[in-house]
């Protein structure tokens, strides 16, 4: 089988990389390369030198892939028509170009910040999107393109994932970092918010199972990991990792948004856009959590990886590589 990759430099896009190229199904697998190679330097792929703007290199380079793992994607920008930009056209372009070429599966890597956060219940696919940051809305407009524009006769497999971490994850990282150093900021009370959370193994697996779906039309799922976490679990197997107690920082939510102003304020004054934001402060102080029941069910999605487990590998790569 051939593989077409976008995002294969990116956190999760190079884990499935490293997994299509181990993977004895997979003949060749090609790689969207915008500018560095990153994690993919020295790997033994085909590097397609491009971004999903550059049109005439996807003509070029797409030619009846068995699959196409769209990943790529924007996480933070200043405003909705960059992420639009990013997340909605660079989206219309592939798949326009996928259905020229006569390419029938592509695997779509979207997020639960499309559905929007949860109360009470974790979300399920007959949940209605309500996203509340632009960068959910983006996805969600992403989806809403996929269902307008693809053709009956290609199977597309959507995935929507909670928050991930693992090797190679630099945001999430930063709050490992500060657990290590003995302070572990918490938002509300440390039990809730819950949040569904999981290891970057698992959304490979997940990610491999979708291309194997075959069934023309599109199929949209939940994944994530086998519990619901909250901030003091989290804490807590950090804590026994690292061998190191650490103190616990309640944090009210209003402090949180009054924060990441301040920071996102700051950051624009020296032309950046930082990861702790007015948005990402508007969904940290909420709910998000999404069952995997259907994944489980339609494509025999089933995590592999406990929060415990999942972040004493995570912790040990960071450990091993410099990180901690």
């Amino acid at each position: 089988m051939n593989a077409f990759v976008t995002g294969g430099t990116g956190f999760i896009g190079s884990h499935l990389a490293d997994a299509l190229i181990e993977h004895p199904d997979y003949d060749i697998v090609k790689c969207l390369v915008r500018s560095r190679e990153k994690w993919l330097e020295g790997k033994t792929y085909k590097k397609v030198s491009g971004d999903l703007h550059s049109l005439h290199v996807l003509n070029r380079v797409i030619d009846k892939e068995d699959v196409i793992f769209h990943l790529a994607a924007v996480v933070k920008a200043p405003s909705q028509k960059e992420f639009d930009y990013a997340n909605v056209e660079a989206t219309e372009n592939l798949l326009r170009i996928a259905e020229k070429k006569g390419v029938r599966k592509l695997v779509i890597l979207s997020s639960l910040a499309a559905a929007g956060p949860s109360s009470g219940t974790p979300l399920t696919e007959n949940s209605l999107l309500n996203p509340v940051s632009r960068y959910g809305e983006s996805k969600k407009r992403m989806e809403q393109l996929v269902h307008r524009l693809a053709p009956e006769n290609m199977s597309v497999t959507i995935l929507r994932p909670p928050a991930v971490y693992g090797p190679r994850e630099d945001q999430i990282f930063t709050l490992f970092k500060m657990m290590k150093y003995g302070i572990a900021p918490i938002v509300g009370s440390g039990n809730h918010p819950e949040l569904s959370i999981m290891y970057v193994q698992d959304v490979i697996q997940a990610l491999l199972k979708a291309a194997n779906q075959s069934e023309p039309g599109i199929h949209t799922y939940f994944i994530s990991g086998p519990e619901i976490a909250n901030w003091n679990k989290i804490r807590d197997i950090v804590s026994t990792v690292l061998g190191k107690k650490n103190i616990p920082v309640k944090l009210n939510p209003a402090w949180v948004k009054k924060i990441a102003g301040a920071v996102e304020t700051t950051g624009s004054l020296f032309g950046s856009y930082p990861v702790l934001n007015r948005e990402k402060a508007n969904e940290m102080i909420l709910e998000w959590t999404c069952s995997y029941e259907k994944a489980a069910r339609e494509l025999d999605f089933k995590p592999e990886y406990s929060l415990s487990e999942g972040i004493s590998r995570t912790l040990t790569w960071y450990r091993k590589h410099g990180w901690l």
